[in-house]
């Protein structure tokens, strides 16, 4: 039987966070605090101690090695077919047998190489800009997070790059580059432009974050949590998540004949909204000066 086991990992992520999220949002009382600890991290992370879980969670900090990660194999990826497409260059049999055992034989070259290639050159911006936060930028508390979310991490960023090469033509056995493919067009370069601001912003999201940690010399001075101000802060209280999604559903949109890549999108849009919520909630149980005409993820409306 031909399984796609990248759409279904996403899938089933995507369904487990629907649940659990439910769950926590609704009902929280009755939620073990076991699944708790293994779910939240960070500020919402649960303070009920768990003698197993305790051994099983590493520090928040190592977000950045999903970047270290990601972005060099997205750089490799991108000089690759960069290389294939100039030189016209046959994919090596190893790379489509690892695609077809992944993805299932039946995929199909729906994204042409041109728009694989501009898809490849904004994710690779938006990871090496994002080590660049990681490493530079963020202030991380000492809080943690369970194993299973740091290799969630690492799986997402490699998900998403099988997501997008297997349905790229050439890398389809049995394809050749197709004229009739859509190519670049007007509307691409505009949710391009958009993908680059957006992620742009949500670096200044960043800075305005660390800021509230860091002294006028760029000392860090602290690690409290405080109610940040500035920037799209005046209006929610998630916009790092706001501008990820938005990252996301541009990509979509430029990838719209694609099949595979819109369950990543769809567990990104997922994930971001159950922060979201949560962030929203947190802010207003920990600052009783929190205010309160701040919405959770899209200004003026929710």
């Amino acid at each position: 039987m031909d399984i796609n086991i990248i759409s279904s990992f996403f899938i089933f992520n995507t369904a487990n966070m629907v649940l659990i999220g439910s769950m926590i949002n609704f009902l929280d009382p009755y939620v073990p605090a076991a699944l708790k600890r293994s779910f939240l991290y960070g500020k919402f992370s649960t303070k009920t101690p768990h003698v197993i879980l305790t051994k099983l969670e590493v520090p928040k900090s190592n977000f950045r090695h999903m970047y270290i990660f990601s972005a060099p194999a997205l750089a490799i990826t991108l000089c690759s077919i960069l290389y294939m497409y100039i030189y016209n260059a046959n994919v090596p049999e190893i790379i489509i047998m690892l695609l077809d055992t992944l993805l299932g034989t039946s995929r199909k070259p729906l994204i042409s190489t041109e728009v694989g290639i501009l898809t490849l050159i904004i994710f690779n911006i938006h990871a090496w800009k994002r080590l660049y936060e990681t490493c530079y930028v963020n202030v991380f508390s000492n809080q943690k997070m369970h194993i299973y979310i740091y290799f969630l991490g690492l799986l997402h960023y490699a998900g998403l790059i099988l997501s997008i090469i297997g349905e790229i033509e050439g890398f389809v056995r049995g394809s050749y580059r197709n004229e009739n493919l859509p190519k670049v067009t007007i509307v691409k370069l505009v949710c391009t432009f958009i993908c680059l601001w957006s992620s742009y912003m949500q670096l200044k999201t960043t800075f305005i974050l660390a800021k509230l940690r860091r002294n006028t010399n760029n000392d860090i001075v602290s690690l409290e949590y405080k109610i940040p101000s500035e920037g799209l802060f005046k209006h929610i209280a998630a916009p790092l998540q706001f501008y990820e999604i938005l990252i996301y559903v541009m990509l979509s949109i430029i990838l719209w004949q694609a099949y595979i890549f819109h369950y990543v999108t769809l567990w990104v849009v997922v994930n971001q909204v159950e922060c979201a919520l949560l962030t929203h909630k947190w802010y207003h149980k920990t600052f009783k000066n929190y205010p309160k005409e701040r919405k959770i993820l899209i200004p003026y409306i929710w």
